[in-house]
Formats: C-alpha cells, structure tokens, sequence
C-alpha cells in the first residue's frame, strides 16, 4: 500500500496574537523613537540655554570694557593739559553724549590727591572760582593723603551730594584706588553704597578708577608710581541703571540671572537680581559664570524661564508616543513624524546658526565702533600734543637768544603757527559739538558769491604755496547771488581748499570755480591729489573718517573738516558731494547752494565822492583787495595818516571809480577774482598815461619772477605780504611817482 507523502506544516505564530505581535513591536518602537527624540530636544535646549548665556554675560562683559576705555579716553583730557577746568570738564563729558551713548552710567568724575596742608587752599579756589559756594572736604578723618572729588559730571541733585567726599577714607573704595595706583590699571571696587543715594529708592552700587600721573605716563616703578600720582578719574555706577540700561525692557526674557560681586554666589553681595530678589523656581536648567571686570571677579546666576521652556521641542514627545500607541499600525506614520521631527531639528539648527552669524555681525560692529573711538582717542591726544614740542623749544630758544641779545623772530613765527595749529583742531571740534547740538546760528544775507570765493582762495593760499600748489581760479564775468552766512561759507571754502592742498604732492594743480547750473550756484574743488578710493566715498564725510592715516600722521587734522561742511551746507539748505576715479587720480568737491531770486538781489548803493576837507599833506589813496579784513585795516592805518581812502574789493570796480577818485596812489592786491592785479595795471596804465598814480603791488608773490612781471604789468613797487606798515606809510606819503 503505498503512502503519500506530505510536507510539514509551517509552525506559525496564533492568529490571534499577530495583533498583540504587532501592537507591542508597535509600542517598543514608539518607544525607542520618543526616547531618542527626548534626548535630541534635551541637547538642543542645552545648546540654546548656553548660547543666551553667554551672550548675557558677553553683553555685560563688553559694556563694562567700553567704560574702561571712556575713563582711558578721559584720562587723555588730564594727561594733554596742566590744569582741566570745571568748564573744559564739561564740555568734554557733553560731547560723550553719556545718555545716548553710555547708558546705565551715573556719570564721570575726578578726584584730585593733595596734603592736608593744601586743603584750605583748594576748599577755597573750588569755592570762589569753580561755582561751588558749599564746597568741602569730608568726612574728617586722620592722615595727611586725601582723595576728595573735585569734578563729577553731569552736575545732577546725586552727583552734587557726593562733591568732596574724600573716597580714600572709605576702605572698599581706598582697596581699589590703591590697587589703580600701584598697578597703573583700571581697578574696580567691591558692592558700596554710593554717596549719591540721596533718595528713598537705593541700590547697590559700585565704581571704576583709572589713576592719573604726572606726565600722562604710566611710571616704570611702584615707587614712582605712588610718588606720581596727581588722581583718580572715576565713575560710579547704580547696578540696577546700568543693568537696565545693558537689556533695557525685554519683553519675556528667555533667562532670569542674578549678579554677584566675588567669586561665588552670596547673597550678602547681590548687586543685582533681573526678576526679583529670588531665583525663579522648578527652572530646568540652572548655571553659573564669571567674568572679570578691571581686576574683579563677577559671579552670575542664570535659570531658564518659562518663555524658554515654552520654546522646547521637548513637549513633542508625549503627543508623538500617544499617537503610536493608538495607531497600533502606524509605522508609516511614526516614520513620517520622525522626518518631520528630523526637519525641525535642522531647521532649529539653521535658525541658530543665522543667530550666531548675526552677533557675530553685532559684535563685529560694537568692535569697529570701539576701534574708531580708540583711534579719535589717540589721535586726538596725538595732535595736541604734537605741537608742544616746537613750542617749548622756541620758547627756551627765544629766552637762550635774548640774553644772547640775537632775533627771537623765527621762534615767535613757530609759536604763532603752533597755537593757530591748536586753536583750528579746538574750533573743528567745537564747531562739530555745536552744529550736531544746534547751537550755530548762521546769520545769512545776500551774498555776492564772485568775491566770496576769491576770499576763500587768498586765505588758502599760503598754505598750498608752502606745499608748492599752483591755484586756479575759475568764476563769470558778472556778478552770482545766493543766501548765506559769509563767515561760514567762507570757513566751507577754506576747508575744502586746505584738504585739496594737504592731500596732493606737491606741485599739484587745485582749480576752485564757480558756475550756474539749474537754478543753483555751484562752487567746485578740483585737485590732482592722492584720491579716494570707492570703498570710502560712501563713509567720507561721517566723524573722524580720513581715507589715508599713517604712523608719521603727516597730513594732521581729527577727521572732522568734512564732517563740519557737510553739516554747514546742508544748514544752508544746500549740499556738498565728492567724485573720484580712484586713488592716484585726484578728487572733486562740489558745493550747491541755491540762487537767489532775481526780485531779492540788492542794489549796491552809490558811493559817495569823499570831501575835499582832508589836510594838505594827505592824498587820496585807493586800497584794491579782495580780502575784506586785510583791505579795511590797511585803508584805517591810512586814514589815520590823514590820508583820503578808498577801499574796493575788485578790480572791475577799481576801474570803474578810477575817473571819479583821481588816486594818488594805488595799493593793488595780484590774486583778485576776475581781472586780477597785472590786468588792472596795465588798463591803469593804458587809460590815464602819464598822469597815472603811483601803483603799489600787494601779494604773496615775491620770487624774482614774480617782480619781473609786476614791472612789466606797470607796478611802481612790489610788496609782499605781510607786508611792514611803516613801508606802507612812507609810499602812501611820497604820493605820485
């Protein structure tokens, strides 16, 4: 019989546990899954909590070094100057513009080092010279060294509390300045209560000492150090302001933090607490930095807070596990949210790389801006220190030639052209503070722009033909009007000149013109100069901008002229634009200001045939000079002689009125706009023939070459400027040649 023969079943697993299979593979991979997401959202909350963190801290950090270089800068102003007066002071702190620019300070004092035998004295001078009636040196304490403010601004009801207060007699505040001194280094106090909290409402506070020697030098030893030292320049800070003034009012902060002074946390030395006194509760992540600021260490306390926690993608992770267990088949949708979650991971990781790419674009700004201060700083200090020294050595040369009984004239020359050098950068600045501060007001009238131009350029001219320049000028034949202040257009005019002159080589061209163009008077600046290359047009006339700054400094100046016009012009309604092809290739500036209407330009009055009563020995005398100021003087130096003057400031009206004056004599400037000096001789010359008055050259021009054609031209004599009145006098008597 045969048997047939089967295969053997295939042990299977019971139907009805394939669901229960199913379910608990189900239930073990949402498991793993939620697992791993739980600890990929607890990495990137970590990341994030630590990147606040730190930027928290980098924040306060860079905040308390910016007024470590403010007091440096400031330290500055006492090192360049024997004595800083109550108003130099400030002035100087006006200019820092504290509230805008440093907020969270109280403010920047000084406190000066002197005996308790020079005490009266000083109590006495602050007294009755520095506007302080109630000023005095407290509290009494023994020791002969006193530390008493004698400078703190803004003067605010707080900082006037403090005034005189001998900070060394305190021991917080001494253990700082002792650690400024002997160290040379900013130095920072421990928590103190600041004599300013005059007021209910207190806060901790603290303050920041930079020391000041004698000299501006930071002695070599300890010895020197202490012997050297003239004060303290200082600051004292409120914590809770100048925290407030870091973060200013974030709406939901995502950290809270409190700050410690010392090491460690100790509540004893909270300075400052951002949401209350306490530490906020139940916060999940919880830590602790320092930093140290001038030589202190700070402690700070951070914990998350709610809108932190709120952000987690932590939270995702329970509705993602309920949903793989109610959806027991759901592997596809398990792994659909697993891309998902992958796509927020990465997209939270892209949104914290464009944050970190955008502090580092802020840090890098605050870094320009701090680099761009230090440099003003240091040029500033550089500029009115540079001119100290050739005048201490002309004044030790004049005191060594007058024993010796020799010429002082060089050396007077020197200190002349040194202060002028000074007082320029000081009016740059002022003009700079009082412009941005709206204290200038011009004083505009109808101004003829032919003759202000021509000014402009004889005051410039000196100091282009010391670097070797040739000067063009260029301007219409007839008369062009505007509405201006001519002192400050003429300040605009000179400045723009002066930059030409001081950044060309020399022999270079620079051609100043005047022309219409669309219902506007247009004054342009052309120079063969260094030019400017096109990354810093755009920056040009922003503060303390100069395109090319070396070591030698030899081109001088704050960085402040361009600046000044751009400000004046546009006070004036009109404004000033640059042009070059690149350096190498010179640069152009053009200056537009609106015409004036026809209807508004005046008419020059008459003037009047001067009367015949003069002395018998004074001549009528004609004085043609387009520098106002030098042509008035000089016709009052005249007058004075009994003389019959005449002053015109052209040489069209100088020939206009030749008929009607019949001069004697005719002081003549070269550089007039229009028809210059050689040009009006010679028509002199033509017209009156053998009855024409003696003809006297006045110009900066006194090469030989210069003569030979003055001769040529007709010219009787040739003087150069500045020119000996007494010479003045003599010709002007002898009368007709």
């Amino acid at each position: 019989m045969t048997k047939i023969l089967r295969h053997p079943r295939l042990h299977r697993i019971p139907r009805h546990l394939v669901p229960v299979a199913v379910l608990v593979l189900s239930l073990l991979l949402t498991l793993g899954v939620s697992l791993l997401l739980r600890s990929t959202a607890r990495a990137r909350d970590q990341a994030r909590f630590a990147s606040v963190v730190q930027a928290t801290a980098d924040r306060i950090q860079r905040r308390l070094d910016s007024y470590v270089a403010l007091l440096q800068g400031t330290e500055g102003l006492f090192a360049t100057q024997r004595e800083v007066t109550p108003e130099e002071f400030s002035t100087f702190v006006r200019l820092l513009e504290l509230q805008k620019h440093y907020p969270g300070i109280q403010g920047i004092g000084f406190s000066r080092r002197f005996s308790r035998e020079e005490r009266p004295e000083i109590e006495q001078r602050l007294r009755t010279h520095e506007g302080l009636p109630g000023f005095h040196v407290w509290p009494e304490v023994s020791g002969d060294e006193l530390h008493s403010i004698v400078l703190l601004e803004p003067r605010d009801a707080r900082n006037l509390a403090a005034m005189g207060y001998n900070m060394f007699s305190e021991p917080t505040r001494s253990e700082a300045m002792v650690r400024a001194r002997d160290t040379g280094l900013p130095a920072l106090t421990a928590k103190v209560t600041l004599k300013q909290e005059i007021h209910s409402d207190k806060q901790a506070g603290f303050l920041l000492y930079l020391p000041v020697y004698r000299g501006g030098q930071v002695p070599a030893s300890l010895e020197q150090r202490r012997e050297a030292l003239v004060g303290f320049v200082y600051s004292p800070f409120r914590a809770d302001d100048l925290l407030h003034g870091i973060f200013g009012t974030e709406q939901q902060p995502r950290v809270a933090f409190q700050l410690y002074d010392g090491p460690a946390v100790d509540a004893e030395k909270l300075l400052h607490s951002s949401h209350g006194p306490e530490a906020p509760r139940h916060a999940s992540m919880l830590t602790t930095t320092t930093i140290s600021v001038a030589g202190r260490p700070w402690t700070l306390a951070f914990a998350s807070r709610p809108p932190f926690e709120d952000a987690s993608s932590e939270r995702m992770v329970l509705p993602f596990a309920l949903a793989g267990v109610l959806v027991s088949l759901a592997f596809f949708f398990m792994m659909r949210a697993q891309v998902r979650a992958r796509g927020e991971a990465e997209r939270s990781a892209d949104g914290l790389r464009v944050a970190l790419h955008e502090r580092a674009r802020v840090e890098e700004q605050l870094r320009e801006a701090d680099r761009r201060k230090d440099d003003f700083l240091a040029m500033l200090a550089h500029e009115l220190r540079n001119p100290l020294a050739p005048v201490l050595t002309a004044v030790q040369l004049m005191e060594h030639k007058q024993r010796e009984g020799l010429s002082t004239e060089r050396e007077r020359d020197v200190v002349e052209r040194q202060v002028h050098h000074m007082r320029r950068l000081v009016d740059d600045l002022l003009d700079v503070s009082r412009v941005t501060r709206g204290k200038i007001q011009l004083h505009q009238r109808p101004l003829e722009l032919v003759g202000a131009v021509g000014r402009a350029l004889e005051v410039a001219r000196p100091f282009a033909e010391s670097r070797e320049h040739s000067l063009r000028l260029r301007v219409p034949d007839g008369p062009v009007w505007t509405q201006a202040d001519p002192v400050r257009l003429e300040q605009v005019l000179t400045n723009l000149l002066h930059n030409a002159a001081k950044y060309s080589e020399p022999g270079g061209r620079i051609t100043l013109s005047l022309t219409c163009e669309a219902g506007e008077a247009v004054v342009r600046v052309t120079d063969t100069g260094m030019g400017i290359p096109a990354e810093a047009l755009p920056h040009l006339f922003e503060p303390f901008m100069q395109v090319a700054r070396t070591l030698d400094r030899s081109q001088g100046g704050l960085g402040l002229g361009l600046t000044l016009v751009k400000r004046l012009m546009e006070m004036h309604g009109g404004r000033v634009e640059v042009a070059s092809e690149g350096v190498g290739r010179g640069s152009v500036f053009t200056v537009r200001l609106p015409l004036l209407p026809q209807a508004r330009i005046p008419v020059e009055p008459e003037e009047t045939r001067p009367g015949q009563d003069m002395p018998a020995e004074g001549r009528r005398v004609l004085v043609v000079d387009d520098n106002v100021d030098a042509a008035e003087l000089l016709g009052e130096v005249l007058e004075l002689d009994g003389h019959q003057v005449t002053v015109v400031h052209d040489g069209q009206t100088a020939l206009e009125r030749l008929d009607t004056l019949e001069p004697e004599v005719v002081f003549l400037d070269i550089g007039l706009p229009g028809l210059d000096g050689y040009e009006v001789a010679r028509r002199m010359r033509q017209r009156l023939g053998g009855e024409c008055p003696r003809l006297v050259a006045i110009t900066g021009y006194g090469q030989s070459s210069d003569r030979q054609r003055s001769r040529e031209a007709g010219f009787d004599a040739h003087l150069v400027k500045p020119v000996e009145l007494e010479t003045v006098r003599a010709m002007a008597a002898e009368g007709a040649s």
